[in-house]
């Protein structure tokens, strides 16, 4: 199978820079900057490069795990996942109440117009309006002293 090329958006930051993944059979080959892309033209930091180490990391995880009685862990399918995942939202909010289950923004999330776009209806359907970020975190710290 010969190698081929797509072109994606960095998420990592702000700059959302133009990238240039070319790969062959599921592994990554070579990560550059797109020159056409209209605000980075071509230019990308250590981090987008770094992408390929994160994606061919032996540790990634790839699939739901399920920690088991024991303490392992096991895979689970995705709709088992989610299920579960459910489950254990609606017991929190109806113990502590429907604000107890916030949105943290942060990188990468942050710099991703799907999430952006999607967590408000999220939280609606959930109940909740809390969510919080890495201004209230990082940036108290540099305004309170």
């Amino acid at each position: 199978m010969p190698a081929s090329t797509h072109y994606r958006a960095c998420n990592l930051c702000e700059a959302i820079c133009g990238l240039e993944i070319t790969h062959q059979e599921g592994q990554v080959l070579r990560i550059a900057g797109d020159k056409l892309d209209p605000l980075s033209q071509g230019h990308i930091c250590p981090k987008a490069v770094g992408l390929q180490d994160i994606y061919e990391d032996p540790d990634r995880l790839r699939r739901p795990l399920r920690r088991t009685p024991n303490g392992d862990w096991e895979e689970i399918d995705w709709e088992t996942a989610l299920d579960e995942v459910a489950a254990h939202l609606r017991a929190v909010q109806a113990r502590h109440g429907a604000h107890t289950v916030a949105w943290y923004a942060g990188n990468p999330t942050v710099h991703n117009s799907g999430t952006q776009l999607s967590m408000p209806s999220f939280l609606k359907a959930l109940g909740s309006g809390s969510s919080s970020g890495c201004p209230n975190s990082c940036q108290a710290a540099k305004w309170c002293g």
